[in-house]
């Protein structure tokens, strides 16, 4: 039997999700963080903030903001009620701000590459620091994936309904970030590491948050309902966010 959810609708939620947490982690987390500091952003992709004199705090707050603001609307899904397009779209959105900004733990940790990598690149005890980092990550990431699980649960009556609910929007999050990453002007070499990585790797979990899905829920089923008020925000953000974002945004300095 198809799957209920409209398709479409949950496509384009998908991808303002996915261009508005990089937005944030880029804009309001590095870039906005530089400027309190005093420091100077040059450039605005959808990969990276480019800036004159970076330091660990603005290194640092693209994560914590996309972990914050993921935290919020996790929250906010919750108390949605029955709103069924509401409270799946907070729920995307919040998936789409807390699984790259744990496993940006995990990436940093790992690769030794990345913003964190730069938060800790002073301290002692390199090698402690990264397994710390690394094992803190994953802990992170399970129980946040968990969490997702279990809110998706009402819109999934049967284990089937996750390939629509949680698959569908990660490959077209994905995709879209892959766009927008291929017109970065640093070139290829970063959207290989970053872009693909960070799009393809952060927001994995979403494949197999089914697995940690409770069988049964006491609130009552709920569907993605056909609306195209999403898909117009979708193209009037998604475009602009790909012509614009993706090929940067110099500032003057």
């Amino acid at each position: 039997m198809l799957s209920r959810h409209d398709k479409l609708t949950i496509i384009s939620m998908a991808i303002i999700s996915s261009a508005s947490a990089t937005l944030l982690h880029e804009g309001l987390g590095h870039g906005v963080t530089a400027w309190l500091r005093g420091d100077i952003p040059t450039e605005l992709t959808s990969n990276h903030l480019s800036d004159l004199h970076p330091d660990h705090w603005v290194e640092a707050a693209g994560t914590l903001v996309n972990l914050s603001v993921g935290t919020i609307a996790l929250l906010l899904a919750h108390r949605s009620g029955p709103h069924a397009n509401r409270r799946y779209f907070l729920w995307i959105f919040a998936a789409l701000n807390l699984l790259p900004g744990a496993g940006y733990f995990m990436f940093s940790g790992i690769m030794s590459v990345g913003d964190w990598q730069a938060v800790i690149a002073n301290l002692p005890h390199q090698v402690a620091a990264h397994i710390a980092m690394s094992i803190f990550g994953i802990l992170l990431y399970v129980f946040l994936v968990r969490r997702l699980a279990i809110a998706a649960k009402p819109f999934c009556p049967k284990r089937s309904d996750y390939n629509a609910v949680g698959r569908l929007p990660y490959y077209a999050a994905c995709l879209f970030s892959c766009a927008a990453g291929a017109l970065d002007p640093l070139g290829l070499q970063l959207f290989f590491v970053s872009t693909v990585a960070a799009a393809f790797g952060g927001s994995s979990g979403l494949m197999w948050a089914d697995s940690l899905m409770p069988s049964h829920s006491s609130e009552p089923e709920l569907w993605v309902q056909r609306q195209p008020a999403w898909w117009i925000a979708a193209i009037l953000l998604g475009l602009p966010y790909i012509i614009f974002i993706g090929r940067g945004i110099h500032f003057s300095h």
